[in-house]
């Protein structure tokens, strides 16, 4: 059964295969940790670093939490949920990211992550959240529309990682 859970250090190494599916995809859609930067210590460098930003905005980043995915005791996939709207959010990643491992993909996990992670928006007590997918990113489109999305537009957005790309701007209401 998935759960969406605080990042946690026993499924450290299942979060670097989970990146390195991706790298090994040359997937550029979501660009993860480099897996080659994930060692022994990786997860204790980084904890300060996620335990802020759930606390306040800095650097650029918006404060957000971020959790992982696991099957039994299986990584599957990430949810980030940013607690601020501001251009970066609106015009670039949304308030919600989530992820699925490359090898997981079709089996109904995408689903089960984003209902579980608008389940923890809710305790945020947001109103309303925003998902910025690509247009062709067909999957992530159903995911969202059978989780309330409500299309609000679409625009051209430009990132070094992606170049240009049409992108569908969905809120789901809370």
């Amino acid at each position: 059964m998935l759960k969406v859970i605080p990042r946690n250090q026993s499924y450290v190494a299942g979060y670097k295969e989970y990146c390195q599916e991706f790298y090994d995809n040359h997937i550029v859609t979501f660009v993860p940790t480099n897996p080659e930067k994930i060692d022994e210590n990786w997860y204790e460098r980084t904890a300060e670093w996620y335990a802020r930003k759930e606390k306040e905005s800095f650097d650029g980043y918006a404060r957000g939490i971020h959790l992982w995915a696991i099957d039994d005791s299986k990584f599957i996939g990430e949810f980030q949920l940013r607690l601020e709207l501001n251009d970066d959010i609106m015009f670039g990643i949304g308030s919600i990211g989530y992820s699925v491992r490359v090898t997981e993909w079709g089996k109904g996990y995408g689903n089960e992550i984003l209902k579980q992670g608008l389940e923890i928006a809710r305790n945020y007590e947001l109103e309303k959240v925003l998902l910025n997918i690509d247009d062709d990113n067909y999957a992530s489109i159903c995911i969202c529309e059978n989780n309330g999305g409500i299309l609000m537009d679409k625009v051209m957005l430009e990132s070094k990682e992606e170049g240009k790309r049409l992108v569908r701007r969905y809120w789901i209401l809370l």
